[in-house]
């Protein structure tokens, strides 16, 4: 019998590091156990924000991976300091117009033809069974649709963030025309897809309206991590933090606890491990305790799954915009992980309230509740002082990328009968 063939088109792959890799790199080694046959395309010399060659020790020695060149004008951005899309600057907002409004639909948009030549004449001398393209860069959503129309393989699109809708886009001086060409081809890709995956169940309520076979499938973690015990009343973030994430109620309630209670300020540590946007790290309540809070840079995962194993609480800052619900950040299921307390900011209808809710994996404050936030600290607090462990989380295992696989995998085999 043969082995059912895949093909993925992802912009992440290792070396690439962070969370937007670990979704198929994860996906992918399990599949491989479980009888697929898969090849992916990905970037060679890609301008990642985060590099982790570690990683590229994980990926499955039968996973056949190919690199096609790619022509990004990102280190440009980089270099005039634009990933605040907030910035001021005429240079800075120059810059962040042209990269809205004349790189359709990222500024990969130059990776586009080529992949798409060569991963169709792949589809055809190989007999691929399936393609899975996945996004943001937003670009492999246009490769697929290219692909599908020359090939009519059956495709997967799987859409690790809304695309119109993307809160990324809704900061940048964007033209309506821009805007409605993003959402024409979001839902030519919807229409045209066999199969549509998203991360999140508010997300996947609404593409079904133009695919009803769209289905959820979050992103997880690998395993349980062992705790290490330190002497701080350590609270710990991971990954990259906006403006448009900074939870300021945070800051500002550590503060008035350091200021009100000499042991807490004495025992508090915060480490936030990323890339932190200048205004959250000059806040002006952080440079008041500047002394119990480190900005670090990034880790490889597996010197950072050290680090964060020493947590007593753990931070998740979702996106603070009133139309934004449906954004499961990654590092929430990462979190499960660890077995730790979580204190999320996010809107208190949005899924990753729902999930945090379900889980009883910690609370959810939205960015103004600021009496409970210090209520609920200051419990995590004395659990830290008197060696209590209430926490007591349900179903997490349902996140594992074990079990998350076994759905993934009904899914192919129904799009591909």
């Amino acid at each position: 019998m043969t082995n059912n063939k895949l093909l993925i088109v992802s912009y992440y792959w290792p070396p690439s590091g962070g969370s937007g890799v670990q979704r198929w790199l994860n996906f992918s080694n399990i599949l491989v156990k479980n009888g697929w046959d898969i090849t992916v395309f990905t970037a060679e010399n890609a301008n990642y924000p985060i590099i982790d060659n570690k990683l590229e020790e994980v990926v499955d020695k039968t996973i056949k991976v190919f690199r096609i060149p790619i022509l990004e004008p990102t280190g440009f951005y980089k270099k005039n300091n634009t990933d605040n899309v907030k910035s001021s600057s005429f240079i800075q907002k120059s810059i962040s117009w042209i990269r809205a409004n004349l790189f359709f639909p990222d500024s990969r948009m130059f990776w586009i033809k080529n992949v798409t030549n060569q991963v169709t004449k792949y589809i055809e001398q190989n007999k691929i069974d399936c393609l899975i393209t996945t996004a943001p860069p937003f670009s492999t959503h246009i490769i697929g649709l290219n692909i599908k129309k020359k090939t009519d393989i059956k495709w997967v699109a799987d859409f690790r963030d809304p695309w119109s809708d993307f809160f990324q886009f809704k900061l940048l001086p964007m033209t309506s025309f821009m805007r409605n060409k993003h959402l024409k081809f979001e839902n030519k890709c919807l229409n045209v897809a066999d199969t549509v995956i998203t991360t999140s169940p508010s997300l996947t309520k609404r593409y079904s309206i133009k695919n009803s076979n769209s289905y959820t499938l979050t992103n997880g973690f690998n395993s349980i991590i062992d705790n290490k015990e330190t002497d701080k009343f350590l609270m710990m973030y991971s990954g990259v933090m906006k403006s448009v994430q900074n939870p300021l109620s945070f800051w500002k309630i550590l503060k008035e606890i350091c200021f009100e209670n000499q042991s807490f300020s004495d025992d508090l540590l915060v480490r936030f491990i990323g890339d932190f946007d200048k205004e959250i790290k000059n806040n002006k309540d952080i440079k008041l305790i500047e002394s119990k809070i480190k900005f670090e840079k990034y880790l490889e995962k597996s010197k950072l799954d050290i680090e964060m194993s020493k947590a007593k609480v753990l931070i998740l800052s979702s996106v603070n915009m009133d139309t934004v619900n449906d954004i499961i950040p990654g590092k929430l299921f990462y979190y499960f992980s660890f077995k730790r307390p979580i204190i999320a900011f996010s809107k208190l209808n949005s899924d990753v309230s729902d999930i945090i809710s379900r889980t009883n994996t910690g609370k959810v404050f939205d960015y103004s509740n600021e009496i409970e936030l210090k209520k609920n600290i200051l419990e995590l607090y004395s659990n830290y002082k008197t060696k209590k462990n209430n926490f007591k989380p349900k179903g997490i295992e349902l996140f594992t990328y074990n079990n998350l696989s076994k759905n993934l995998n009904i899914l192919l085999k129904k799009t591909i009968k």
